[in-house]
């Protein structure tokens, strides 16, 4: 079953960090050039010349129609929560909401079509379907789910169908899946017990780090690599798996980039500025007294999306970027129970020696790996959540059978670690996968 008009979601879901844009630039011009010298040390370094030409290639410059409609029906109206609107942890999506482009509760169908931010039909997909099956009810005759908390409004009238095991969480129980620890503006879970609330302190933080108020793809790397340290330091049950870690969360740090950047004549491959994180973060007031209002989010005024769509083999190129620029950003583990006790996984143990830290960023390999992780961990992973699996599997297997990239991936028998299967290797090695009880 195929959802072609999907929802285009801006979070941190897999291929994913909704991850979550902005392709064909690759940013601006001066992006890939700021931390040039930075990274010599990385073994992938001369790959990254290709990767910022192939960006170069993908951007297309196209006449800017209009910007974003914020008036009459999609004028910003702050939730209701009194009244059950939901809100969660992801900005673009609140942001959605408060104007109207997804309903104004916050629960969401799979098929409505995203307009605002220019993700292309392929990523949107994916995060769209991964969203229901993972946090939502793929067994209802309209199923949706939520962008906040549990709502009844996801349940089917017709029971369920009599598969789903309990309510549906909704984005903020999606720990270790959709949402994840390190997170660029959110508490750990297992640290505050809060993972959908904006920390200010940390929105202050990445806030601060742009000397002249833009924000380009060369920051965001260096803010997923200083939080992916600062986690370590301070979460015990820091997890980072390989979908979880290296693709969703790295994602919530790349969309942002990508596709919150405003579009202009002046500017066609996009600016991302002070005044524009304000926005979408639901920060008000004037600097020096900024203040954060929760699930506020909403989209700047004169605000010009991408021209061209932004998809999976654009996520794929961003994501191999970073983790050229900060390797540690590529590493699959945990800590084991204290702060800086981080284990790593070895990919080459894992994938039976299919894949390895070298040709990991080589073409597709990344997104083959991912599917690979999600196509052998699902069954373990949905028992939890469903009394049958036929149904939430074959979402799945019809999603990750499409031909989405037109690639060919190598076959993988099973994924261990250390002879142990991955699901197990997992739950025993690191407490917070245990904790989750359905980390990837």
């Amino acid at each position: 079953m195929r959802f072609l008009d999907s929802l285009s979601v801006l979070c941190v879901l897999p291929f994913i960090s909704q991850a979550a844009a902005f392709p064909g630039a690759g940013g601006n011009h001066h992006d890939v050039k700021l931390h040039h010298n930075q990274h010599k040390r990385c073994p992938f370094a001369d790959d990254e010349a290709s990767v910022e030409t192939k960006h170069e290639k993908r951007f297309l410059v196209s006449s800017m129609k209009s910007p974003i409609d914020v008036t009459g029906v999609h004028a910003f109206h702050p939730p209701n929560f009194e009244n059950g609107d939901q809100r969660g942890p992801c900005p673009g999506l609140n942001a959605l909401a408060n104007h109207g482009y997804i309903p104004r509760d916050g629960v969401v169908s799979i098929n409505i079509i995203g307009i605002v931010y220019g993700m292309g039909v392929d990523l949107a997909t994916v995060l769209a379907i991964m969203g229901t099956v993972w946090t939502g009810n793929p067994l209802s005759l309209d199923p949706r789910f939520s962008i906040g908390g549990r709502d009844t409004g996801v349940n089917d009238l017709l029971g369920n169908l009599g598969g789903l095991l309990g309510e549906p969480q909704g984005l903020i129980g999606s720990h270790n899946f959709i949402e994840a620890d390190s997170s660029n503006t959110r508490d750990d879970l297992y640290v505050t017990g809060n993972n959908y609330a904006m920390n200010m302190d940390k929105f202050m933080s990445w806030y601060n780090m742009s000397a002249d108020g833009t924000f380009d793809m060369d920051l965001m790397a260096l803010r997923a690599k200083s939080r992916f340290d600062e986690a370590i330091q301070t979460n015990p049950d820091f997890y980072y798996g390989p979908v979880t870690g290296l693709i969703a969360r790295n994602a919530g740090y790349i969309f942002p980039g990508r596709l919150f950047r405003n579009h202009s004549q002046e500017n066609p491959e996009g600016v991302l500025t002070k005044s524009h994180l304000r926005n979408f973060y639901g920060v008000y007031g004037d600097e020096g007294n900024l203040t954060y209002k929760q699930g506020w989010e909403r989209i700047p005024e004169n605000w010009f999306k991408t021209p061209v769509d932004y998809g999976l083999v654009q996520l794929n190129l961003d994501t191999i970027d970073f983790l050229l620029k900060y390797p540690e950003l590529g590493s699959m583990g945990g800590n084991t129970g204290q702060v800086n006790s981080f284990v790593g996984v070895d990919l080459a143990d894992l994938t039976g020696g299919i894949f390895n830290v070298t040709n990991l960023l080589q073409g597709n390999n990344l997104l083959c790996f991912v599917f690979e992780v999600l196509k052998f961990a699902s069954p373990n992973a949905l028992s939890g959540l469903y009394s049958t699996l036929a149904r939430p599997l074959a979402f799945l297997g019809n999603l990750l059978a499409e031909p989405l990239l037109d690639i060919t991936c190598p076959a993988m028998h099973d994924l261990q670690i250390g002879g142990t299967p991955f699901w197990q290797a997992i739950q025993n090695d690191f407490p917070g996968a245990k904790k989750s009880g359905r980390a990837f």
